[in-house]
């Protein structure tokens, strides 16, 4: 092609015809402009197409990470109200002053544990590390998108905070040889008969104005109360979780 234009060219020049040769200069100027756009046109199209595609792409992933986190937080919701339950039990046992540790010894270590909720993100974080978030074009499912994650990371702080303050009440529990730690079920094997017996243990439980006593209520009554928020925050991240899937699906098909 460039070789016909180039032979175009030269016969014009030889004629000697000057104003033939512009015309035909310009024209070819023109279809070689024309030509540019038409592929600027064409690789704009495509890069358009490729975009839609990973934005859909991206929806589709997010809404993978959510169904996973659904699936996370009803597996902590069930070990919450078995830890709930474990902590309610603990109290009762507790204020009827009973006789033997062991009977709020056994419930004492499930009040503490519980299968704790870790968000995936996989997808958000190679979208907002990467610098992607323009791809997803769709405004307000972006926000929404965003919202979501900053709603959930709060939830996740106020969590984290209030499960520290458990332990740092606990840990006010000075002497742990007189509360009776080594009494604890779960901790028994670790300690054999010798040194059982020459541990110190006091029955503190026996009398509700004990130091013991009282420290150890607070903690477990504050334990109700931070789990039932932990268990309220998680529901809300859930069901925000469970409609914005719902528009993610809606836009990645």
């Amino acid at each position: 092609m460039i070789k016909f234009f180039r032979k175009i060219r030269q016969n014009l020049l030889s004629e000697g015809n000057t104003g033939k040769y512009l015309k035909y200069a310009i024209g070819e100027i023109i279809l070689v402009v024309i030509g540019i756009l038409i592929a600027l046109q064409i690789n704009n199209w495509n890069e358009s197409q490729k975009s839609a595609r990973q934005e859909k792409t991206y929806y589709c992933k997010i809404a993978e990470d959510l169904q996973v986190d659904i699936q996370n937080i009803d597996s902590s919701l069930v070990t919450l109200d078995t830890r709930l339950e474990n902590t309610e039990r603990f109290l009762k046992a507790l204020l009827k002053t009973p006789n033997d540790k062991q009977d709020i010894f056994k419930y004492f270590i499930p009040t503490f544990r519980h299968y704790k909720f870790i968000p995936t993100k996989p997808a958000i974080i190679d979208i907002t590390s990467s610098g992607k978030l323009e791809t997803l074009r769709n405004q307000t499912l972006k926000n929404r998108i965003l919202s979501h994650y900053t709603e959930q990371e709060n939830a996740l702080q106020i969590i984290a905070v209030n499960e520290k303050g458990h332990y740092d009440k606990f840990l006010e529990i000075e002497n742990y040889s007189d509360f009776g730690i080594q009494e604890i079920p779960e901790y028994q094997n670790i300690f054999d008969e010798e040194l059982q017996g020459l541990l110190s243990s006091r029955q503190w439980q026996q009398n509700p104005k004990n130091e013991f006593f009282v420290k150890i209520m607070d903690v477990m009554l504050f334990a109700v109360i931070i789990n039932s928020r932990e268990k309220q925050l998680l529901k809300d991240i859930k069901a925000d979780a469970i409609v914005l899937t719902g528009l993610l699906v809606e836009n990645c098909n």
